[in-house]
């Protein structure tokens, strides 16, 4: 019986994990370090971010993100997720990297409107790399949740 009641509790906390909205306030505790590219003409990001232990505790969970959603490829079904209107993103705005969240879905998204609110769950990720650094923050196995 007590082997029941654990495994029971384990599974409700594994259960509230996987419910576990994400706040972008959190997502933006990064430091990224900056410097001047000749080769852009604007600055870039040189050296790997350095994630507070709060977004590192969050790695490998699955976790929800709500946000606008914003199309990188809709032939292919390509998205970000972002704290942002597309505007505002930084892509075009003034914010940084740590207010996207690129998504790889478990299944092809359905298309999305530019800046349509939509909740995703999946699992989270903290990257280090790519092209001037790359977006800090992914979620694999995505999908839409209500």
């Amino acid at each position: 019986m007590k082997l029941l009641l654990t495994i029971a509790f384990a599974l409700s906390l594994q259960s509230a994990v996987a419910q576990r909205m994400v706040d972008w306030s959190t997502l933006a505790n990064v430091t990224f370090t900056r410097e001047f590219s000749k080769q852009f003409g604007f600055e870039v990001n040189v050296k790997p971010p350095r994630f507070a232990p709060e977004i590192l505790a969050l790695h490998g969970q699955t976790v929800r993100v709500r946000g606008y959603v914003i199309p990188v490829d809709m032939e292919l079904g390509l998205y970000m997720v972002s704290a942002n209107p597309f505007a505002n993103c930084f892509f075009c705005g003034g914010a940084g990297p740590e207010t996207v969240v690129e998504l790889f879905g478990a299944e092809k998204f359905p298309r999305f409107n530019t800046d349509q609110v939509v909740t995703f769950q999946g699992k989270f990720q903290v990257s280090t790399g790519g092209e001037m650094g790359g977006v800090p923050y992914q979620l694999f196995q995505a999908r839409m949740v209500k």
